[in-house]
């Protein structure tokens, strides 16, 4: 697996747009960001290129691009490349996968958003397919433990990704080996396995969602949960995975599936998550004994 540091690009698109004249500085960096992530990820799917994209703008934001460039080189100065070559070699020692071949991008974030500083805890991540996985940082607070989780967590993904390849069809997600889409459950026991498997190999980063649900509460949205464990329109499957703060409480997916898949380790001690990540979600829900609010309910 390589790991790039692309925020170092990042920063030098920053001086660059500072310092020409043919256009707003924010315009020229953000053009200049667009383009090398579409040639990043050439090789992959159409689709996973727009959703990079996608991610890529949105979790830049507006920089103030002199502050941008400071957030760079503190970032720099703590060596997130290592970082991230560290946890994944242990991530590859619990969980090998020879097979596994991919790129794991490293880019700044926004430093002005609440999703990436105060929900994520300054790291992010998404796994576009086997093969790229993009990170995003921001240098504050504890980010560095963060990151070393978070890319454990989207290891899981990766090699999900590889053993269920998907690809974007009609605007849900499709299993290639099966062309049956993803569901809420298929997303909350990926997002459970990944979060116990990251809790593994940095066990003093405890990231809130997975316990965000106090067990009345978890008991309560239950039934609305069960209800539409089949659901596979991806707006559904957000809402219920991350919450509305309204009628779904925020993290509920998280929290049910990260409860699930301890649950299912607790009945089946002689499983670890090398056993259980090629596992159908439907037989690993099945199986896990799983009780709402915990096994006193």
């Amino acid at each position: 697996m390589t790991v790039v540091p692309a925020y170092r690009l990042e920063g030098y698109f920053a001086e660059q747009a500072l310092n020409q004249v043919e256009q707003p500085p924010l315009e020229s960096f953000k053009q200049r960001l667009r383009l090398y992530i579409h040639r990043l990820l050439a090789g992959e799917q159409p689709t996973f290129i727009d959703i990079g994209e996608h991610w890529t703008m949105t979790q830049t934001g507006d920089p103030e691009l002199n502050a941008f460039i400071r957030a760079v080189n503190a970032t720099d100065a703590l060596s997130p490349r290592g970082i991230v070559e560290d946890t994944l070699y242990k991530c590859s020692q619990a969980l090998p996968r020879p097979d596994l071949s991919a790129r794991v991008v490293i880019l700044m974030g926004d430093g002005e958003s609440r999703g990436l500083t105060q929900a994520m805890q300054y790291a992010n991540g998404v796994s576009l397919s086997s093969g790229v996985t993009l990170l995003f940082v921001w240098p504050a607070h504890n980010w560095t433990e963060t990151l070393a989780y978070i890319t454990a967590h989207e290891y899981v993904h990766l090699v999900r990704n590889w053993l269920f390849p998907r690809g974007l069809t009609g605007g849900r997600m499709i299993y290639v080996k099966n062309n049956e889409p993803d569901t809420l459950l298929d997303a909350m026991v990926t997002e459970g396995i990944a979060d116990v498997f990251a809790g593994g190999i940095v066990p003093e980063h405890q990231p809130h969602w997975v316990s965000a649900l106090p067990p009345e509460v978890e008991r309560a949205i239950w039934p609305s949960v069960e209800s539409r464990l089949d659901d596979t329109d991806p707006l559904e499957i957000r809402r219920y995975l991350f919450g509305d703060d309204d009628r779904v409480p925020v993290w509920t997916g998280h929290a049910i599936g990260y409860a699930i898949v301890q649950s299912y380790l607790e009945s089946h001690p002689e499983a670890r998550v090398g056993s259980i990540i090629g596992l159908p979600v439907r037989t690993l829900f099945e199986e896990s004994g799983y009780v709402p609010g915990g096994r006193e309910a």
